[in-house]
């Protein structure tokens, strides 16, 4: 069943709240990839609601709830039929908001590139490579942070005090660092440029934008971080983009096999650690 294996989180309280921070990294990075079958089918599925709701949220309670509220909503059955349409309006016509980092980090190219590398520097510091798409989208930048908050509650569990401590700080450093360096940087920036243009049938991603931005607010709280930059206006980088998503779905269609399959939806990484899967 989907419930049980969500219920990830050890009896530590500092483990739990890594899997519900996981958890939730995990449904805000869905929520704004190219919303296929496979999207609508993991939001749609009827056990989701149940399955957040038992998340060992702390901080992050009341957002879940609201979460799970909507997920039994009207409203959500209702934006859920719509939202390719939905997606395309926000995000590629007429100048959409952009999903890319780099856009809103500066006008020129060496800024873009700049930000790209570095993004891409934590990822492989992770043994981690993203193929088909860029290592700036929102998407991408929100599962790294779902993959580092597994590995900090793998941490919490080990039972090795030394290998703990040190796995344990590495992670916390490095969610840390990206949080301050990148997505508490231009995550806000768009949710803001997101809910000014949405309109009243592109109600998911207005909502998941101000519940994302509300999260890494607590984010930002529970590391002490302030952004290390200030976002600038979105700037459309000159590049072609493509009106259909790249990125495969997650586990490979986990709702249909009544499983979220926490940590293991990462179709579009290739995962380069010794003894690790390739996909």
């Amino acid at each position: 069943m989907i419930a049980s294996r969500m219920s990830i989180a050890s009896a530590s309280p500092e483990a739990g709240g890594a899997s519900a921070r996981g958890g939730l990294y995990k449904v805000f990075s869905l929520a704004f990839r190219y919303p296929s079958s496979e999207i609508v089918a993991f939001f749609g599925d009827p056990e989701l609601p149940e399955v957040l709701a038992q998340l060992p949220a702390q901080e992050e309670g009341a957002l879940v709830s609201e979460l799970t509220a909507y997920l039994h909503s009207i409203a959500f059955r209702e934006d859920i039929a719509r939202l390719e349409s939905a997606y395309h309006a926000l995000f590629h016509l007429n100048g959409g908001v952009p999903l890319y980092e780099s856009a809103y980090r500066g006008a020129h190219e060496f800024q873009w590139a700049e930000t790209l590398a570095d993004v891409n520097g934590f990822y492989r510091a992770f043994g981690l490579e993203l193929v088909g798409e860029r290592p700036d989208h929102l998407s991408a930048e929100l599962e790294f942070m779902h993959v580092l908050a597994l590995k900090e509650e793998r941490a919490r569990s080990e039972t090795e005090v030394e290998a703990s401590r040190e796995h344990l700080q590495i992670t916390w450093a490095a969610e840390r660092a990206f949080l301050r360096d990148h997505l508490a940087v231009w995550a806000p920036a768009f949710a803001r440029a997101l809910r000014r243009r949405a309109a009243e049938g592109e109600r998911f991603y207005e909502r998941m934008s101000a519940w994302l931005e509300r999260f890494l607010q607590s984010e930002c709280a529970r590391f002490d971080v302030n952004p290390s930059a200030t976002a600038v206006s979105p700037v459309l980088p000159e590049v072609e983009e493509e009106l259909t998503c790249p990125m495969q779905a997650p586990g490979g269609g986990a709702i249909a096999d009544r499983s979220l399959a926490w940590g293991e939806g990462l179709g579009q990484w290739e995962i380069l650690e010794e003894g690790e899967e390739q996909r």
